[in-house]
C-alpha cells in the first residue's frame, strides 16, 4: 500500500542556481514535510546576481510532464512559477482545468534583477483566469491591475481589481512596508519587519510555502499567515555567498 502523505506540484524554470525556480520550489515543500513534484518550464542560465538567458522547453514537453506524474497521483495543489511563453501559460492552464487542480500561480514577469521573463504580460491571461489564488508582488500587481501602487491605499485598490479579475489574491508588500495582503471575499494582512538586503528567491519560497500549507490541509488564510511567518524566518538565516552581494536562503 501507498503510503498517504502530503503531495504538491511546481510547474516553474529551473534555476542552477538553486535560489529561485524549481529547485527553490522543492526544497521549500521539503522543509514543510511535503512531497515535491516538478514539472520544469524553462531552463534558465543565471547565477545568483542575475539572468543571462533561458530556454523555453516546448509546450508538449511541458504537457507531458504534467501528464506523467498526474498518472500516479491524485494531487490537488499545484504552484505555477515562471512559464517563459504563451504557449506554456495556455497549456498549463489546459491541464490545471482537466485535472481540477488548484493552481497558485505567482506571476512571473521580471527577474529580481530586471530581465523579463515572459513574451509578454498579456501571455498569462489564461492561466490566471484558471488560478485558485496568485501571488504577485508590486511591480506585478501594477501590471495586471493597470494602476500605479504607490501607497496602502492603492494597494487595496489594485488587490480589489485583482480579486474581481482572478478570484482570490495575494500582493506581497516587500517592494512598499512590508505588510502583505490577502483579498480574498474579505481582506487580511500580515505585517513582518523589512530587512536591510535583498534576498533571490522569495517569491518563489513564499508561493511554494502557501502551496505545502494548503496541501497539509490547512484554509487559505492559515496558510497565507503561516507562509509568510516561515519565509521571515528563512530570510532571516539567509546568507551570502562567494563573490555575490544578493542573499540566498539556504
Amino acid at each position: 500500500m501507498c503510503k498517504e502523505i502530503p503531495v504538491a506540484m511546481a510547474i516553474a524554470g529551473h534555476d542552477p542556481s538553486g535560489a529561485s525556480g524549481i529547485l527553490r520550489d522543492m526544497k521549500t515543500f521539503q522543509k514543510l514535510n511535503v512531497l515535491g513534484f516538478g514539472a520544469v518550464t524553462t531552463v534558465t542560465v543565471q547565477n545568483i546576481s542575475k539572468v543571462k538567458k533561458y530556454q523555453v522547453l516546448s509546450e508538449s514537453l511541458v504537457a507531458e510532464q504534467i501528464d506523467v506524474i498526474m498518472e500516479e497521483l491524485s494531487l490537488k495543489y499545484v504552484k505555477v512559477g515562471m512559464v517563459g511563453s504563451g504557449e506554456n501559460a495556455r497549456i498549463i492552464a489546459k491541464k490545471i482545468r482537466g485535472y481540477g487542480l488548484k493552481a497558485i500561480v505567482d506571476p512571473v514577469i521580471k527577474s529580481s534583477s530586471g530581465a523579463t521573463l515572459i513574451d509578454s504580460p498579456e501571455s498569462l491571461e489564461p492561466l490566471l483566469k484558471e488560478s485558485y489564488l496568485i501571488t504577485p508582488n508590486v511591480p506585478e500587481a501594477e501590471i495586471l491591475s493597470g494602476m500605479k501602487i504607490k501607497s496602502r491605499e492603492d494597494l487595496l485598490h489594485a488587490g480589489k481589481i485583482l480579486e474581481e479579475l482572478y478570484g482570490c489574491a495575494i500582493i506581497k508588500g516587500g517592494h512598499l512596508k512590508g505588510e502583505d495582503f490577502l483579498f480574498c471575499e474579505d481582506v487580511h494582512s500580515v505585517k513582518q519587519p523589512l530587512l536591510p538586503y535583498e534576498v533571490r528567491g522569495t517569491g518563489c519560497t513564499y508561493s511554494s510555502a502557501i502551496t505545502a500549507f494548503l496541501a497539509k490541509g490547512y484554509g487559505i488564510r492559515e496558510s497565507f499567515v503561516n507562509a509568510r511567518l516561515f519565509l521571515q524566518k528563512e530570510i532571516e538565516k539567509s546568507i551570502k555567498i562567494g563573490s555575490c552581494e544578493k542573499r540566498i536562503m539556504l
